[in-house]
C-alpha cells in the first residue's frame, strides 16, 4: 500500500506541475469545489451560471478540468495516506511498523492541504505556492522512508569509504532542497520565461539584480498575484538568475559525490553513484531544454519529474547510509 502511494504522490506531483504549467492554478476561482460545484462546469447554461457567480474570473474549460483533477488526485492520495497510518497505529507494536513516521506523514497530508487551499483563496501569493510544492516534494520524501523502512530493502552493509561520505550526501539533500525552492519560487513567481540566453541570462544581467523586490515576502500593494504582477523584469530576472545559480551549486556538490560513491568498495554505492549521476546529468539537460526551447510544457513537467526523482535517489542514499552493518 505505501508502495501505491509512493507512486500516487509521484503522479500528483507531476499534475501539480502540469496545473502550474498550463497557468491554471486558479482555473477554479474557489475550494475545494469548482464554481461551487463537485466537478467543473460543462454545459453551456452551467457555464453561464458560473460565470453570473464569478464574473472577475469567466470558466475556461481546459484550466478547470486540471485544476479539480489535481485536487481529486491529492484527496485520493491523502486519503490512502490516513489508511497507511491508521493500519501502523494498530499494529503499532510490531517493530516493523514505523507507526510515528506515518503519523508525522498524516500531519504534513492535513498541512499540504491547507496549503492547497491557500494557494487558491490567497490568489497564487509566491510563498504559498512555494511551500505548497515543497510540501509535496517532503511528502514523497517521507513516503519513501516509510518505504524504506516496512520493506528492508537497505540491509546494512559495511563500506568504510561510503562511511565518510554520510556529511557529503547529507549536503547533496540539502543542496538539492534549495534549489527546489528556487525553482519553486522561479514558477510562483511567472520567472522561468524572463532570460532566453544561454549559458548567462541575458546581458547585463549582474547589473540589474534587484535582490530586495525578488525575494520580498509581505508588503505587496496587489490581490491577485497570478501572472506576478507585483513584480518587475528585473526582479524576476534576479529570481531565475539564482536558479541557475543553484543550479551551479547542486552540480559541483551532488557532482563530487558522484565521483566519490563510484569509488566505493561496494556494489550498492557504485550503483548509487551511477544512477545518482543519470539522474543529475537528466535534470541539467532538461533545465538547459527548458531555456533553449522556451520552456516547453512537456520538458517543463519532466523537469519537475526530475528534481523528485533526484530528491528521491538522495533520500534513499542517506537512508541506505544510516543502516550501520
Amino acid at each position: 500500500m505505501t508502495g501505491l502511494a509512493l507512486l500516487l504522490a509521484i503522479g500528483v506531483i507531476a499534475l501539480g506541475a502540469y496545473t502550474r504549467l498550463m497557468d491554471a492554478g486558479l482555473g477554479c476561482p474557489d475550494w475545494p469545489g469548482c464554481y461551487g460545484t463537485i466537478l467543473p462546469p460543462t454545459t453551456e447554461e452551467a457555464v453561464t451560471v458560473a460565470n453570473e457567480a464569478f464574473p472577475e474570473r469567466p470558466v475556461e474549460i481546459e484550466k478547470t478540468w486540471p485544476e479539480m483533477i489535481h485536487r481529486y488526485m491529492a484527496s485520493s492520495l491523502g486519503f490512502l495516506i490516513l489508511v497507511i497510518t491508521i493500519m501502523s497505529i494498530i499494529n503499532h507494536r510490531h517493530p516493523a511498523q514505523p507507526a510515528k513516521l506515518a503519523s508525522s506523514l498524516l500531519v504534513l497530508v492535513i498541512l499540504q492541504g491547507m496549503l492547497g487551499m491557500w494557494t487558491v483563496t490567497m490568489k497564487l501569493y509566491p510563498p504559498v505556492v512555494m511551500s505548497h510544492l515543497l510540501g509535496g516534494f517532503t511528502i514523497l520524501s517521507v513516503l519513501s522512508l516509510l518505504f524504506y523502512r516496512l520493506t528492508q530493502i537497505f540491509p546494512p552493509i559495511k563500506d568504510s569509504k561510503a562511511d565518510k561520505l554520510t556529511w557529503l550526501a547529507m549536503l547533496g539533500v540539502l543542496t538539492v532542497i534549495a534549489q527546489i525552492m528556487l525553482g519553486g519560487w522561479t514558477a510562483a513567481n511567472y520567472a522561468a520565461h524572463i532570460c532566453h540566453d544561454f549559458p548567462v541570462c541575458q546581458p547585463g544581467w549582474a547589473e540589474s539584480l534587484n535582490m530586495a523586490e525578488a525575494f520580498k515576502i509581505f508588503g505587496h500593494e496587489v490581490d491577485d498575484f497570478e501572472y506576478a504582477p507585483h513584480l518587475s523584469a528585473d526582479a524576476q530576472m534576479t529570481i531565475h538568475a539564482f536558479h541557475r545559480i543553484g543550479a551551479i551549486a547542486v552540480t559541483l556538490v551532488v557532482g563530487l559525490l558522484c565521483v566519490l560513491l563510484l569509488k566505493c568498495e561496494t556494489r550498492r554505492y557504485k550503483k548509487f553513484g551511477g544512477v545518482v549521476l543519470l539522474m543529475l546529468s537528466l535534470q541539467l539537460g532538461l533545465g538547459i531544454a527548458n531555456v533553449i526551447y522556451g520552456i516547453p510544457l512537456n520538458i517543463a513537467v519532466l523537469h519537475n519529474l526530475g528534481g523528485a526523482m533526484l530528491l528521491l535517489v538522495l533520500v534513499a542514499l542517506n537512508y541506505s547510509m544510516r543502516k550501520k552493518a
